[in-house]
């Protein structure tokens, strides 16, 4: 009787000892999963930057583009109407302003859209590992879960081949 005691004091005690390693690698398996869901989330939210970036790249490139000949139709209209000569050399001189502020603009979207290149390639591993490291946690939990039982104690198992 006093050996049955033992051994199920025993097992409470083993119990006790699976379950706080239960809780760790539970603990452990929610930040993982967190630094999952936070790495997807600037994934995507780079892929919408690129998105973007490459409307305003567009959008730039086309009104540049317009810009650039309106610069054509001012410098002709300056040939053939010498008496706006003044008029028509300050609304060049504003366009092609506007031109170098847009190719500026090109320049620093470009920029933008190929450092969210960089980061999504970057987020992109960061999700990856993590979710490897998520399911090797997952075949640890699924482990010390089968361990809660005090039956699949090592020292009961062996009681029990007898």
């Amino acid at each position: 009787m006093a050996a049955g005691g033992l051994f199920v004091a025993g097992g409470g005690a083993y119990y006790m000892s699976q379950i706080g390693t239960v809780k760790q690698l539970e603990k452990e398996h929610d930040v993982l999963a967190t630094k999952t869901f936070v790495a997807k989330g600037k994934f995507k939210r780079a892929e919408s930057d690129i998105l973007e970036s490459e409307s305003l790249i567009k959008a730039l490139q086309q009104q540049t583009d317009l810009d650039m000949r309106a610069i054509t139709a001012i410098s002709q209209e300056l040939e053939a109407a010498k008496l706006k000569v003044q008029q028509l050399e300050a609304q060049q001189q504003q366009k092609e302003a506007d031109v170098q502020r847009m190719r500026a603009d090109v320049v620093k979207a470009q920029q933008q859209r190929d450092q969210a290149r960089s980061d999504i390639e970057k987020f992109r591993k960061e999700a990856a590992l993590a979710e490897k490291a998520l399911a090797a946690l997952d075949e640890q939990v699924a482990a010390a879960r089968k361990q809660l039982n005090p039956l699949n104690h090592p020292l009961v198992r062996d009681f029990y081949k007898r």
